[in-house]
């Protein structure tokens, strides 16, 4: 039995604009999401590292660290190209020179030894243009041990008669923000969701982790674990879809249920998002997108901050209601 570690769409730049009003970077929390990662291959006697595209670096130097970390721990690393991957020659010219890393510019497939295991890499191109049409025509694999087919892609790129035929056993993905598995074709779709982000809108504040999958002799299973350290969290208000005098709240990664009405009551609102912050405090509440009236379409805090800073906690107030019945 061998192991790897499955990961995606790291969108690890170095800015996030002038969009957001945020406490801290994404790129300095994904930092030490991605530094968690050197112990799990230490502790686990991981043999290869899968990413599964959307790296998105600002400076492609800026990834060369965990490469070089990971590969002297003994993993060999794979990676594919994500549509966020503008600058992929940069980085694939960048990433090349690394021992044990290998780059999936052009369609390729690799046997591992140590894994126990093939790999095929696909990238895809801005848009997923052609994607589908490129999946169907890869070689069919028949072969004694287990073939992993790393992409990425949206799930409906993968039709289930395509993933049958194909032959593979795991099927490592990005695309999808979220840990999702779809079985298919007799063989799982597996995403990892993303590293962190102080940015994604409505539905997309979720636990966010990495995927150790296992290599036997009669095939593949995995295990969805999670980061350690904060998470993005959100609770936004919609004036504009009532019941009567209640308004629809909406959790993203938060206890109870993801909608529920609430009486439109200041006093009441008011109390209920400062308890609900009280229940997570180092974690990041992210507002939708509300540019009138202040200098960025988001604010992104720790629940402490907002309880501390009365002024922050009034823009927050503020901007958790939408401003149009649609609004991320």
């Amino acid at each position: 039995m061998t192991r790897f570690i499955h990961i995606a769409d790291l969108h690890h730049a170095r800015h996030t604009g002038n969009a957001i009003t945020a406490e801290r970077t994404s790129f300095a929390i994904q930092a030490e999401k991605l530094a968690q990662l050197t112990e799990v291959i230490r502790h686990d006697n991981i043999k290869a590292v899968l990413i599964a595209g959307d790296i998105e670096v600002s400076d492609p130097k800026d990834f060369i660290p965990y490469l070089q970390t990971w590969t002297t721990l003994g993993a060999t690393v794979y990676l594919v190209f994500g549509d966020h991957d503008v600058d992929r020659l940069a980085y694939q010219a960048c990433w090349s020179q690394i021992e044990h890393v290998h780059v999936f510019l052009h369609p390729g497939y690799i046997f591992d030894p140590t894994l126990g295991a093939g790999i095929y890499g696909l990238s895809c191109e801005t848009n997923q243009t052609g994607l589908k049409e490129k999946i169907a025509r890869t070689p069919v694999r028949a072969d004694s041990y287990p073939n992993i087919f790393l992409s990425h892609g949206d799930r409906k790129r993968f039709p289930a008669s395509v993933v049958d035929r194909l032959g593979f056993s795991y099927y490592a993905l990005g695309h999808h923000h979220r840990y999702e598995v779809i079985r298919r074709g007799g063989a799982d779709l597996v995403y990892p969701g993303h590293i962190f982000s102080v940015w994604d809108g409505c539905g997309k504040a979720w636990s966010t982790g990495y995927v150790i999958g296992e290599v036997t002799s009669s095939g593949i299973t995995h295990v969805f674990h999670a980061f350690e350290g904060p998470e993005t969290r959100r609770l936004s208000f919609n004036p504009f879809i009532r019941d009567g005098s209640r308004i629809l709240l909406t959790r993203d990664n938060l206890d109870g249920p993801p909608e529920q009405w609430i009486e439109e009551d200041d006093t009441l609102l008011r109390e209920f998002v400062r308890s609900t912050l009280a229940d997570y405090l180092d974690d990041y509440f992210v507002t939708p997108s509300r540019s009138n009236g202040f200098p960025t379409r988001r604010l992104s805090m720790t629940a402490r901050t907002l309880l501390e800073d009365s002024t922050r906690f009034e823009e927050f107030y503020i901007r958790s209601f939408k401003v149009t019945k649609t609004t991320q």
